[in-house]
């Protein structure tokens, strides 16, 4: 049994865990406080569920990841953040949320920045990234433990500066957004608790985030000629 501290979205997380995976993937984050922001443990019930309910096999340890993650997620709303299921890259110190539903691609468009313009580009996470509002109405976006099979991250803060609504296409092509597709394309990537006092914090928060960060949305190939039409679209 584990029992440590990390500092995720300026967030003191007091971790309680069986497994070493879940200390193992935290080390970037480990910090030595005596102060506690948010308590988060998976019970043994939980991780039981979550075993039987993936569609491919998982290890207690694993599965113990998944609900550590899935349990600070539900308690983000309370600190002004949440997760966005999403790839957040950095270019010359600015972040960008790549949304897509999985399996559209978003890791790969990613690699395209990174190949296309190296080292102007650092990957913070490859899947779930916190996006954190802050006192002066602007959004932050974090680095986290939980990056994605591939393991894309680093222990970073970025200013979220522009996200890009993903999608397949033959070509590379910007499209407009309205105020109701940029909903539709979010809040499918987000996770809020589900009683109503949360609800309506989480609506807060995601208009909020709609009304400040400027979005696009774009049908790309897996190209970094796609990589390039969708930085020159998110920085006009």
């Amino acid at each position: 049994m584990a029992h440590f501290k990390i500092k995720v979205a300026d967030l003191l997380v007091d971790v309680v865990a069986k497994g070493e995976l879940s200390a193992r993937i935290c080390e970037p984050y480990l910090v030595d406080s005596a102060f506690t922001d948010i308590s988060i443990y998976a019970t043994p019930a939980q991780i039981k569920k979550k075993m039987a309910s993936m569609p491919i096999p998982l290890t207690e340890e694993q599965a113990e990841c998944i609900c550590l993650h899935e349990n600070l997620a539900l308690k983000l709303v309370y600190h002004d953040a949440f997760v966005l299921h999403a790839s957040l890259v950095s270019y010359k110190g600015k972040g960008y949320a790549i949304v897509a539903p999985r399996g559209v691609g978003k890791t790969v468009h990613t690699n395209m920045w990174k190949a296309k313009f190296g080292d102007d580009v650092t990957i913070i996470n490859g899947d779930k990234p916190i996006l954190r509002r802050q006192s002066d109405g602007t959004y932050l976006a974090y680095g986290t433990p939980w990056c994605g099979k591939e393991g894309q991250g680093v222990n970073a803060a970025v200013p979220l500066c522009g996200i890009c609504l993903l999608s397949r296409g033959s070509r590379d092509l910007i499209k407009p957004v309205t105020i109701a597709s940029y909903v539709d394309g979010i809040i499918r990537q987000v996770v809020f608790p589900t009683d109503t006092p949360s609800m309506i914090r989480g609506a807060h928060l995601l208009g909020d985030l709609i009304r400040t960060v400027p979005a696009i949305a774009a049908e790309c190939t897996p190209t970094p000629n796609a990589a390039a039409t969708v930085m020159r679209a998110l920085i006009e």
